[in-house]
Order: C-alpha cells, then sequence, then structure tokens
C-alpha cells in the first residue's frame, strides 16, 4: 500500500493506507438490513509473560483469553472465527502447564456454529479455525463458512498444527474468496486485508444498525497496549512480518484516537473485552 519508512534508528515500517470511508461505504453495498449487536465468548487463554506480549514488557504474567464473536442479525447470525477444542488448545502448552479451557463455553460456541447462517474466518491460526477443522460435522459447517484464497492456501499448505492438516477436498468445501483491499461478506460486515501478523491475517469491520461501529482488530496485537504503544510482540515463536505490523499498529492507534464511534475489539484482550461487555458495546453471552 506504501513504501517501506525507517522510524527511529533500527525499525522498519510499512505504512498501511486502508480507506475508512471506502469501508464504510462497503458496509452498506450489500442489501439486507445491518446486524443488530455483536456478542463475545471466551473458550480459554493462554497466560505469558508480559515481555513476549508486548515489546519492552516486564515478566508480569498475562492472561490473554481465546475468544470468537458473533454478529445478529433481525433473522440470523454470523460467527467472526471459531475457537477451538480442548485438544488443540492443550497442544499449545506441556502437561505439566496446562492452560485454562472452558469446555461448556466451547459447548455453546459449536451450538452457535452449528445454528449461524454463515461462519467467517480470519487466518489459519489454530484458535481462530480449529472450531470448524475439527468439528464433528465438518462438512456441513464448512459449507457455509468463507475463507480468503490465502488462507486457504495456508490451511492446506502451512498448517498451524499438524494434527489440522486438511486435504485439497476439505478445504475446497468451503466458500473460498479472493479481493483486493477489502471485501463487503455480508450487510455491514468487510474484511480488511491485513498481512502481517500471518500472510493470510484480515481485520474486521461492522456496522450496526445502531450507528455504532466496531473494528476487530483480529490479532495485529494480541492486547490493546500494542496499539496504545504502537509496540509489537516479542514473542520469539510469532514469526510475523514486523514492519507490516508496525504499520497496521500505527493506523489501529490513529483510528483509536480520532474515531470516537469506532470500539476497537483486539482477540487476546481479556480487561478490554471486559469493559465492552460492561459499557454494552458487545454482548458476553452468544445467542443460541
Amino acid at each position: 500500500m506504501s513504501s517501506v519508512v525507517s522510524v527511529g534508528n533500527d525499525t522498519v515500517e510499512l505504512p498501511f493506507m486502508a480507506e475508512l470511508s471506502r469501508i464504510r461505504q462497503l458496509a452498506r453495498v450489500l442489501p439486507g438490513p445491518l446486524p443488530l449487536a455483536v456478542n463475545g465468548i471466551r473458550v480459554a487463554a493462554s497466560i505469558r509473560p508480559n515481555t513476549f506480549v508486548i515489546e519492552g514488557g516486564d515478566e508480569k504474567p498475562i492472561t490473554m483469553p481465546r475468544t470468537a464473536f458473533q454478529v445478529v442479525y433481525p433473522d440470523c447470525t454470523v460467527m467472526i472465527d471459531s475457537g477451538l477444542d480442548q485438544e488443540t488448545h492443550d497442544s499449545f502448552s506441556t502437561p505439566d502447564k496446562r492452560e485454562p479451557y472452558f469446555p461448556e463455553e466451547f459447548a455453546k460456541l459449536q451450538r452457535a456454529l452449528n445454528t449461524a447462517r454463515m461462519i467467517v474466518l480470519t487466518h489459519f491460526h489454530a484458535d481462530h479455525v480449529a472450531g470448524v477443522v475439527r468439528a464433528p460435522n465438518f462438512n456441513e459447517l464448512a459449507a457455509k463458512t468463507f475463507v480468503g484464497v490465502a488462507t486457504a492456501q495456508c490451511l492446506l499448505g502451512t498448517p498451524h498444527k499438524p494434527h489440522l492438516a486438511m486435504t485439497a477436498e476439505q478445504v475446497n468445501l468451503f466458500n473460498i474468496f479472493n479481493y483486493g483491499d477489502y471485501y463487503p461478506v455480508a450487510p455491514g460486515i468487510v474484511m480488511i486485508k491485513a498481512a502481517g501478523h500471518s500472510a493470510d491475517h484480515q481485520m474486521v469491520y461492522i456496522a450496526l444498525q445502531s450507528g455504532r461501529e466496531i473494528l476487530h482488530s483480529v490479532d495485529v496485537g494480541w492486547v490493546l497496549e500494542n496499539i496504545v504503544q504502537i509496540k509489537g510482540k516479542a514473542a520469539p515463536w510469532v514469526k510475523e512480518d514486523k514492519a507490516a505490523v508496525l504499520g497496521q499498529l500505527r493506523w489501529l492507534n490513529r483510528i483509536s484516537r480520532t474515531e470516537k464511534n469506532i470500539a476497537l475489539l483486539v482477540t487476546h484482550d481479556g480487561g478490554l473485552f471486559d469493559k465492552l461487555v460492561q459499557e454494552g458495546v458487545i454482548g458476553g453471552e452468544l445467542a443460541l
């Protein structure tokens, strides 16, 4: 979207030039009523020292939920991401250091996936796709699941976990779409191409009937503080395009400061999740 620029002495940044006016316009292109609400659910959590979560962070442990979100329409729902089953969650830790998992919440998420009219996957990482990929009724869910071309390629060629490997026949059961910078996937919902955290990473803009706007930054930052400080993650196992992520963090920071009608969602920020529920911006229970 722009040329690479230097920030400070040694940091390189790729500016992210998404056009909010165009995104807002696209949110109203598809016929049908805008959504009424957004609900969220936490099915598990990872616990990491802050030094891994944000560059320059201290050793304080941060509990980061694994979430999925539900967009509610007058007559149906759309799920944004699908959470993960316990086996997949446990594959991120060792047997002697199991991290929190909430099977009753995942059961609610499974019911919501089953009743949703559409499921949209933001990128191929296990905590976003395993709820569909590992589902007993995979064929049924795949038929209403939408993935970008890049996500389909990652699911097939570079699965996040070995047990999530898929065949071409399985991947082709998804509804695979290709687009430039933005894609209106449903009334009020626009996908925003934002490679960086992963090659297929996307953000999601949601316009509600009430006039409220929600921008789901997904995994550009793991917590809101990444956006506030414009500092990326520092986990050695996370292989990102740091220049692209920095540009996206700066764009999100500007949105958060200048667009007061837009509420940011961040996948793994539990404190932000609680705050948005308390303020009534999102619901803390899924509509089933």
